[in-house]
């Protein structure tokens, strides 16, 4: 097995030889300037979120607690010592956040409040992803490169536009200043891991520094080799979910005084044997030899001036591919897929200083991006995959508003156009135009008592898939055969919600510095026109199939109403932390009756751990307690519940030899629980024993 670089030729050598370079001529540099700090033992606590800064609610830095949407954070502490082998281990003790798709990376699909993955907004580094194809990820990033995750619950389009009837999910890298020292001008960072659950190998190796006092570098490179099957509760194995993958990161910031230029590429490649559907078990018939390829390109550029309140523009330009190669093992057959996203966002924000009790922070700007899809079989075009391409351009306005000190008033507008068209089909293309308004309110009671409430829309717009894929979707027989149908006149899903809630954040109620933070919110999601795939299995002629098997396409079908509540309650001191949540979502679908199928069951996590500062150890412990989901649809299968408990161990020497040391042990599903999450196939993980050892210096 081993990885073909389509675009890039030389892909993970390029990147091991500018390393080596890089260690060879840069590293022994070293000066008094310090830019950041490896974490202290006494921060390796689960301490809460609310007082960390998010942009994926406003697109402006404000901190979690002083906003009315629901956004959590997974910052670079969490994300390590959880030792994360994919996006899911990052984002699975989150509130009402469910993991689809089964365990294979390559299938993961994240579902929000209900909302599956096709109906979340994925950004990295800014950039929207847009790759979809059926029972696929749509993004592929190793979890080493990044230093935060920020998770917004509910519709989010006046910001981002289309896609966001869910959330948003937003991934940002590493910096070269997330891993300098004080008194560090360079550094090189080494780091290995091992995996039980599938014999999973994880070298990898940092190199990043200053150059001069505005210029900063980073170059990392991981990889990782799946050297056996997923292994099971109950030791069996899940066949072919072996693989290897390559990730690359470039990235350079340059800081000419209040300006400020950052450009990254990343690269992600993975190749494995796996069934074309790899949210299923696998079959001789069904087997292909998958090379995966994503390439992510960004330029952004900001000015901040302190003195010109008027000025804080950013534009950020990106362009992003993904490449997929399937080779049919018994027959031979190539399928390829390919799909690239390019765009600009640009925004400026304005503050004004009304008088001495009331301030406005106004945002604007204009986003534009293009998708472009291409499917080949046997070198000549797949309908099953259309070849085509979209276009949306929005207009965007919010106005920050702060009363008192007290009272804070978001409202927003966005106005945005979309038009898609197939090549070479004889179909009209989709172009529609939607207006999307929002307003969240925050009113602190007291210092530590807030109310909050928010009402936002959002609209999705059909995907090239969904408009206008044609083709054999499965075969029955002889001269028998279901046909896609494509279906030019499809309309935007549309979501209207609304969410009220409550938070309590203190400090130095037991012991100095310590940390309280409760916070609850209820929310009613109305969600119109949602586009499904019909199949209408037939053994007579309809339009569409002149044959017998019948048809399948997308249509709007059915509105439904989303409702449920998620708390959050967490207590961090320096010796120590301990907390809990419990989400719950109901799905109901308004058109037929009953309930929907993609809502995940009720869960509760219940953490606590230990922090012994003196000899440089954490110790943390997690319980997920999931319940049955036995509201399903007439026909649908429940799921039994499960409780899974996982336990971390972090050790990073302060001083003496070790420095620079860094070691952490983790246990996931330590009872060896064998079970399956409900929306998915595949059962999970057995139990899995982590270790990640790294040396920074």
């Amino acid at each position: 097995m081993f990885l073909r670089f389509k675009r890039c030729p030389a892909g993970w050598k390029i990147y091991l030889a500018t390393t080596v370079t890089f260690l060879l001529f840069i590293h022994p540099v070293r000066a008094e300037t310090a830019s950041a700090d490896t974490e202290p033992a006494d921060k390796l606590i689960a301490a809460t979120n609310l007082q960390e800064v998010t942009v994926t609610a406003t697109r402006t830095s404000r901190k979690v607690s002083e906003i009315p949407e629901s956004v959590s954070v997974v910052d670079t502490e969490q994300i390590r010592t959880r030792q994360a082998a994919d996006i899911g281990d990052i984002m699975r003790y989150l509130p009402n956040v469910e993991l689809g798709g089964g365990p294979r990376n390559l299938g993961l699909s994240p579902v929000i409040r209900g909302m599956g993955d096709e109906r979340i907004l994925f950004l990295l580094d800014g950039a929207r992803q847009d790759f979809n194809r059926g029972h696929n990820a749509r993004i592929f990033t190793d979890p080493s490169l990044l230093k935060r995750v920020d998770v917004m619950r509910g519709p989010a389009s006046t910001v981002w536009g289309s896609g966001a009837l869910g959330g948003v999910i937003s991934f940002t890298t590493l910096d070269a200043t997330d891993l300098l020292r004080p008194g560090e001008r360079s550094g090189i960072k080494v780091r290995g891991g091992f995996q039980s659950m599938n014999e999973q190998y994880i070298p990898g190796v940092s190199v990043y520094g200053l150059a001069g006092e505005e210029f900063d570098y980073l170059l990392d490179f991981s990889y990782r080799n799946a050297a056996d099957d997923i292994r099971h509760g109950d030791g069996s194995k899940l066949q072919n979910s072996q693989f290897q993958s390559y990730a690359g990161l470039a990235k350079f910031n340059w800081t000419p005084g209040h300006h400020q230029f950052m450009f990254s590429t990343q690269t992600f490649d993975q190749a494995g044997k796996v069934p074309s559907n790899s949210q299923t078990a696998s079959t001789p018939d069904t087997l292909v030899d998958r090379d995966t390829e994503q390439r992510n390109y960004t330029l952004r550029y900001r000015y901040e001036n302190p003195d010109n309140s008027w000025l804080n523009p950013e534009m950020l330009v990106y362009h992003n591919t993904t490449y997929s190669l399937e080779k049919r093992l018994f027959d031979g057959r190539r399928d390829e897929t390919d799909f690239s996203t390019t765009g600009i966002n640009a925004r400026n924000s304005s503050r004004l200083d009304l008088s001495s009790f009331a301030t406005q922070l106004i945002t604007y700007g204009v986003d534009y991006f293009h998708n472009e899809a291409k499917g080949r079989r046997n070198s000549a075009k797949r309908p099953e995959f259309p070849q085509g391409n979209a276009d949306v351009v929005g207009v965007f306005l919010q106005d920050e508003i702060t009363l008192w000190d007290r009272l804070s008033l978001i409202p927003g507008v966005r106005w945005d156009y979309f038009r898609s068209e197939a090549e070479g089909m004889a179909t009209n293309a989709n172009k529609n135009d939607r207006v999307n308004f929002k307003i969240g309110g925050l009113f602190k009671v007291t210092e530590w008592f807030s109310l909050i409430g928010n009402y936002s829309e959002a609209f999705r717009a059909p995907t090239l898939s969904e408009l206008f894929t044609t083709g054999t979707h499965f075969t029955c027989g002889p001269g028998c055969a279901n046909l896609f149908v494509p279906n030019p006149n499809l309309k935007p899903e549309t979501a209207f919600n609304k969410e009220v809630g409550a938070r309590i954040q203190k400090s130095n109620l037991l012991y100095e510095n310590d940390r309280l933070a409760i916070r609850g919110a209820y929310f009613h999601n109305k969600v119109k026109d949602f586009v499904d795939l019909m199949v209408d299995f037939v053994f007579f002629p309809v339009p569409g199939n002149p044959g017998r098997g019948g048809v399948t396409t997308s249509d709007n079908v059915r509105d439904a109403v989303l409702e449920g509540f998620e708390i959050e309650a967490n207590y961090a001191a320096k010796y120590g932390y301990t907390g809990f949540s419990y989400s719950q979502t109901r799905g109901y679908n308004r058109t037929d009756g009953g309930v929907l199928s993609n809502v995940q069951p009720d869960k509760w996590i219940v953490m606590a751990g230990l922090n012994w500062p003196t000899y440089d150890l954490s110790l943390g412990w997690r319980s997920s307690i999931v319940e049955a989901q036995n509201r399903v649809p007439t026909g649908g299968t429940p799921t039994p519940g499960y409780t899974l408990h996982d336990v971390t161990l972090s050790w990073l020497p302060q001083n003496g030899s070790l420095k620079g040391v860094r070691l952490d042990f983790g246990i996931d599903n330590l009872t060896d629980k064998d079970y399956r999450r409900h929306l998915n196939v595949l059962r999970d993980p057995g139990r899995n024993y982590k270790l990640a050892v790294s040396y920074q210096f």
